[in-house]
């Protein structure tokens, strides 16, 4: 490792002395962004962290999957488990659970209740403008799940002149790509189109190959000086063979053949967006959304697997999840001019009907090739799950921005949420049909400051999230269960000059009331809310422009996530830090432009090791991962070369060890993509590079 940080620091001291002159591509400061109240706001006066991977970042990374991309945000760790699926962790530990919301254009991709940690799944990469990332609670704007961060991907807008781009990339993993997109613009509207196909094939873990398709359609419009509006309809067909893990025999010796020979994931998911604004005058303004969505999932999923007391038969199930969902959204800016003020007023409407099917499968291994070789439906009814459930939440919220003086914003904003579980067992046995409802205020809080070059701010918000289907509804009766609440602390600090720009920020998020599975007396497993967690970090970015030509960048996060009051399966684990959580994760990088075509970034990455287990008794040692990338522009084309994990680390990117009070364990290693070399071009056949 010592030798890594070694040849990284010569090779930073090199591209320094060779640096010449360019201006710095980030103005962070005077971006302009949406996420932090719905409408546009300038970042140095929104009183929370928050981070834009912009244009101009998308250009230089071309970035295969959104885990490269978030992965160099200070605070922000995004972990792949093969075939765009993943893990995340901003502000929490790595996991699966629904404490992130993820947006599309403003707007929540799924349905709050039917959290999917794979949702990102669901966008085309290649029709993303820019993406922007809050990181703590925002539910007092945004609603349900909106706790540890909110990944807002913000679509491009059709052109005024136009465009026709293809673009192509494969690499030595088996990975390929294609994607073409044609802009088409109007006297009072234009259209853009894009497809993105990708495949995977013969990878190096067995088993993992995958293919996705993306269609994504814009129109933009405006009838006149107070109607204008877009339209986007997306379509995403993805279909991936599920590796899943491996265990520590597997890993440690570094093989990398599947057990898998049958699991998978499909998705179908379709969206439709219409927005519509309206200027009543000069300080006036009212917007409308509407959305639908349709998606359907199925699967025969690894972590559905089980052993049984034969080593030879196993068990599982298939599974089918569709919903359906009606979308509404308005929203009414005022300026108050006098006051200095702006306020924001809202509600939303959210009607989805949702259907879950699932069928118990013997599962057969073969135990000298260690492969899980068929599967089979019982003679008898295999049936396990077949029920309806109806999802209502209606919110309401309200913001007011003012001004106080030249240096001082306020951002105050109050939310309240009306969720409805319409629950109907369609087979006799199992969970009972029932009615459930849950209310939410959520408020926010804070103030910015600032003055030449320096800016601080502070909030105090905070988030909820309310029982899942999955935890209401997949036991032998509904359990007693109210939203997780988390209350959140901050501040930060920012500078900014013509060489350097630095941002801090401090937090201190508790949760309460977090969902577990409990033993009951009766032997029975039940949901409860009966976890408390503390949450205490430091994230940070600099920026320093060495030479006109050079700049470095270092980003990174230091927080230690713990257990207050919890014991998971009859273990007191209070006070023990939480499963998967680094203390520290970032990312140093450098960027130099050779000359006006040429641009060389190298990052490197390094986590921490981390608690694998909830006990403390295990761990993991961390890695570190060194990327280098070369972009070459030459009139209507970009051309670029990527070597990932340059030093062909061997690594996971999550690691876990589940514990039982019998005292046996099952170790689960998700492993990292081994070196790879990308080569891509993109062609702007019409339109400016």
């Amino acid at each position: 490792m010592n030798i890594c940080y070694r040849l990284l620091f010569i090779f930073l001291l090199f591209l320094q002395m060779k640096g010449m002159a360019q201006q710095s591509n980030f103005t962070q400061l005077d971006s302009v962004i949406v996420s932090a109240n719905k409408v546009s706001q300038r970042r140095k006066e929104a009183p929370i962290a928050i981070s834009i991977v912009n244009g101009n970042a998308l250009k230089k990374e071309n970035a295969t999957r959104i885990d490269f991309l978030l992965n160099k945000v200070s605070g922000v760790y995004m972990p792949s488990i093969g075939n765009e699926q993943h893990m995340m962790a901003i502000r929490q530990p790595i996991s699966l659970k629904g404490l992130y919301l993820y947006l599309e254009d403003g707007m929540p991709i799924r349905t709050s209740g039917l959290f999917s940690n794979n949702a990102l799944i669901e966008i085309n990469s290649a029709f993303t403008h820019h993406i922007e990332i809050i990181k703590g609670p925002a539910s007092s704007l945004y609603g349900a799940e909106a706790i540890g961060g909110v990944v807002n991907i913000l679509s491009q807008t059709a052109p005024s002149q136009k465009t026709t781009e293809i673009s192509s990339q494969i690499n030595s993993l088996g990975y390929h790509k294609l994607s073409a997109s044609i802009g088409i613009p109007y006297k009072k509207d234009s259209w853009l189109l894009n497809a993105n196909l990708g495949e995977q094939n013969n990878g190096p873990i067995d088993f993992s190959n995958f293919k996705k398709k993306a269609y994504s359609l814009r129109h933009d419009f405006s009838f006149n000086e107070k109607w204008r509006g877009f339209q986007t309809l997306q379509y995403i067909d993805y279909f991936a063979q599920m590796t899943g893990s491996v265990d520590s025999i597997h890993f440690a010796e570094r093989n990398f053949n599947s057990l898998q020979t049958f699991t998978f994931r499909k998705i179908n998911a379709f969206r439709f967006r219409q927005n519509l604004e309206y200027s009543w005058n000069k300080h006036s303004r009212s917007v409308f959304n509407f959305m639908y969505r349709d998606n359907k999932m199925d699967q025969n999923p690894t972590y559905s697997i089980a052993s049984t007391n034969n080593p030879t038969k196993f068990k599982g199930q298939t599974n089918s999840n569709v919903f359906s969902s009606f979308v509404f959204d308005f929203q009414h800016i005022l300026s108050v001019p006098r006051l200095n003020s702006k306020i924001i007023t809202g509600g939303s409407f959210d009607y989805t009907q949702q259907q879950l099917n699932a069928k118990y499968i013997d599962i057969t291994k073969d135990t000298i090739i260690g492969k899980y070789t068929s599967y089979a439906y019982p003679n008898k009814d295999s049936l396990l799950t077949n029920y309806h459930t109806n999802i209502n939440n209606a919110a309401v919220y309200i913001n007011v921005i003012s001004n106080f003086g030249k240096h001082v914003n306020m951002n105050l904003a109050l939310r309240y949420d009306h969720f409805e579980y319409l629950f109907q067992n369609k087979i006799k046995t199992g969970t009972p049909s029932s009615n459930n409802y849950f209310n939410q205020f959520t408020p926010k809080l804070g103030f910015t400051y600032n003055k030449n070059n320096w800016g601080s701010y502070v909030n105090y918000s905070k988030g909820f999230v309310p029982p899942q289907i999955t935890e209401m509804y997949n036991a032998v009766k509904v359990p007693f269960l109210l939203p997780q609440n988390f209350r959140n602390a901050e501040l930060g600090i920012w500078y900014t000059s013509d060489k350097w720009y630095a941002e801090l920020s401090t937090y201190k998020m508790d949760g309460n009331n977090e969902i577990i599975s409990v033993r009951q007396t009766d032997g029975v497993n039940l949901n409860q809310n009966a976890a408390s967690t503390q949450h205490i970090g430091i994230e940070y970015s600099i920026r320093y422009s060495a030479t006109n030509f050079l700049m470095l960048n270092f980003s990174g996060t230091h927080a230690k996530h713990t257990y207050r009051a919890t014991s998971i399966k009859g273990v007191n684990v209070s006070d023990n830090e939480m499963t998967a959580a680094p203390r520290f994760w970032g990312t140093l990088s450098s960027e130099w432009k050779i000359n006006n075509k040429i641009l060389v970034i190298a990052d490197w990455q390094h986590m921490s090791k981390y608690f694998m287990d909830e006990t403390n008794a295990t761990s993991y040692p961390g890695f570190d991962l060194l990327n280098v990338k070369i972009n070459v522009n030459h009139k209507n084309f970009r051309y670029w070369l990527h070597i990932l994990n340059a030093t062909n680390t061997y690594f996971a990117t999550m690691a876990t060890k589940n514990f039982s009070v019998k005292g046996n364990a099952a170790y689960s290693y998700y492993i990292g993509e081994p070196r790879s070399i990308a080569i891509g071009f993109n062609w702007s056949i019409l339109g400016v590079q």
